[in-house]
């Protein structure tokens, strides 16, 4: 198996849920009932509110549960699970995907910072304005923002460092980040990371390695942020 291929961080997330899903089939959650608070069941379960969330996630794509943001999650009934019977969600969980990106992607910036060529900074300021652009069209934008952080891999002159780039973004495809990601999808966001990037490529085009590590950290951080963030 190729390095690249491994999956990236635990699966703590999954071991969690299955310990949900036997309470709920045990009937110690029942159906209809609200699930204790996610603090309560980290500390219950021993582990951190992030893996609980997680483990949250995974549940709602397996029909074990419904979350409503803001109100809290509420155990579904088995015929839910019986229609649709989707097994366990693929993939590591969006924060080990969300901090190796913050590793490898902020040296990828520093990297870039030293070495870009005049062609690579037109190219992401052109790759900005797509995203500016398309803040109304979301498969548009993700686009291009896809195509920005590659190009900055491209600009880092590593060619393991752009493959492990590209192999962190196709995490992204899989159901327990697609998931979470549609909770946290609006237009103000999507400005918001416009910004970010113009920040980043403002570093990166000025030769300061430093900030554009900084910059790349900061906008990763706040992705991190609105997981972190949701009301469950």
């Amino acid at each position: 198996m190729n390095l690249l291929d491994l999956p990236l961080g635990s699966r703590r997330y999954l071991d969690i849920a299955r310990q949900l899903a036997a309470g709920i089939e045990s009937g110690r959650y029942r159906a209809g009932e609200r699930l204790p608070p996610e603090r309560e069941l980290a500390q219950t379960l021993d582990v951190s509110r992030t893996t609980v969330r997680e483990a949250l996630l995974a549940l709602e794509i397996m029909r074990y549960i419904e979350i409503r943001v803001g109100s809290g999650v509420f155990v579904l009934d088995l015929a839910h699970r019986s229609r649709s019977d989707p097994g366990e969600p693929q993939g590591a969980s969006p924060s080990d995907v969300l901090a190796s990106r913050r590793l490898v992607e902020a040296e990828t910036a520093a990297l870039a910072a030293q070495q870009v060529t005049e062609p690579q900074i037109a190219a992401m300021h052109i790759t900005i304005d797509e995203m500016a652009a398309t803040v109304d069209d979301v498969a548009r934008f993700d686009a291009a923002d896809a195509q920005f952080h590659s190009l900055i891999a491209g600009a880092a002159g590593n060619d393991v460092l752009a493959g492990i780039v590209t192999q962190l973004w196709r995490m992204r495809e899989s159901d327990m980040w697609a998931f979470w990601y549609d909770q946290t999808r609006s237009v103000a966001n999507r400005q918001r990371s416009v910004e970010d990037h113009r920040t980043i490529l403002r570093a990166i085009e000025r030769g300061l390695p430093d900030a554009a590590r900084t910059a790349m950290q900061a906008h990763l951080d706040v992705l991190a942020d609105r997981f972190y963030q949701l009301k469950l």
